[in-house]
């Protein structure tokens, strides 16, 4: 299996009322690396695209890049053609590897707009290679720009940033010093098509945490309520946990339970609603990880802070209404 280590260019409408709604950032430069399963390099791809949704590059993109109108007009192919040779040159058996999740998304959207066939298989894995980072030097959730990690492995500065297949091959030469053994199993998981019935949602074990993503539910109630995406399975032996603290809510789109297993101890879960790609639906994605005290702790507060917030409108609601029937009596004592 081959890694293609990808990255975007894309340009924008200037102004918000020339926005095409399907597809936002279009495209303007494909740049990859491919690496053997060894994380050997093997070779180079670059491709300028001629826009033709939005024809003239804003000034952002014209700076950032440093690529002009002319440039894309003379040297730039269509979007279609640039992509099939992109295809052609991934080969068959590769996983993506990314700064980020983003340009994955851009390159789909791209893909659909122009009705291109999406080849791969739902759901996609791919390395997301600024969270490989994170993970190794144990930085957690913080997510470091290309630019500073590149310093701080002292990977010489011989090419410039923010070309497709420049920063594609800095993103590689970072990916070639993440010990793969034991961070390539922190895979990530593209959203951009979820399951379409309850046989192809799927539940997915790491080392440390499950994560099982649903299928689309026209509300976000129906996915919120739905038995499977409240279940919670212990991340060892599958087993059905006993619910110590059943789902609540934190936030409009979050929910929080913790849940016990007789032979592996307490594991907290939590349940995102997301909308889908097209708008059309939500879908949940649930984690469940082991729980520690200061987990417990941090959910039980928040699970009574909520508590006192609906105590504090119930009282609020309450005298409201106490209020009201003591004006209309007034008015009927008046009116006598």
């Amino acid at each position: 299996m081959n890694y293609i280590v990808l990255d975007l260019e894309w340009n924008q409408a200037a102004y918000k009322v020339d926005e095409e709604e399907d597809l936002p950032f279009e495209i303007i430069e494909i740049g990859a690396v491919k690496l053997n399963s060894q994380g050997e390099k093997q070779g180079e791809f670059q491709m300028l695209i001629k826009p033709q949704v939005y024809p003239f590059l804003v000034r952002k993109t014209r700076e950032l890049t440093g690529w002009t109108d002319q440039d894309l007009d003379e040297k730039g192919l269509e979007f279609e053609e640039a992509c099939a040779k992109f295809l052609d040159w991934c080969g068959k058996d590769y996983i993506f590897c990314i700064w980020g999740p983003s340009d994955l998304t851009q390159l789909e959207r791209n893909m659909s707009y122009f009705k291109i066939k999406i080849p791969w298989k739902y759901p996609l894995k791919y390395l997301d290679v600024q969270k490989l980072y994170a993970l190794q030097e144990k930085e957690g959730k913080t997510r470091r720009a290309l630019e500073v990690v590149i310093d701080r492995y002292g990977i010489p500065t011989d090419r410039p940033f923010h070309h497709a297949v420049d920063d594609a091959a800095y993103t590689a030469m970072v990916f070639q010093r993440i010990d793969r053994k034991n961070f390539e199993s922190f895979f990530s998981i593209d959203y951009y098509k979820v399951p379409k019935n309850r046989w192809e949602e799927t539940t997915f074990y790491f080392n440390t945490y499950s994560k099982f993503v649903s299928r689309e539910f026209p509300l976000k109630e129906e996915a919120s309520d739905n038995r499977r995406v409240r279940e919670m399975p212990c991340l060892y032996c599958k087993k059905k946990l006993k619910k110590d603290v059943n789902w609540f809510s934190d936030s409009g789109r979050s929910y929080l339970a913790i849940g016990t297993c007789k032979e592996h101890g307490r594991m907290k879960g939590r349940i995102r609603l997301k909308s889908t790609e097209s708008y059309s639906g939500y879908f949940a994605v649930r984690t469940v990880k082991v729980c520690t005290d200061e987990d417990e702790a941090v959910i039980l507060q928040k699970r009574e802070n909520l508590k006192q917030k609906r105590r504090e409108r119930r009282k609020k609601n309450t005298k409201a209404a106490k209020e009201a029937r003591a004006a209309a009596e007034n008015t009927e004592t008046k009116e006598a």
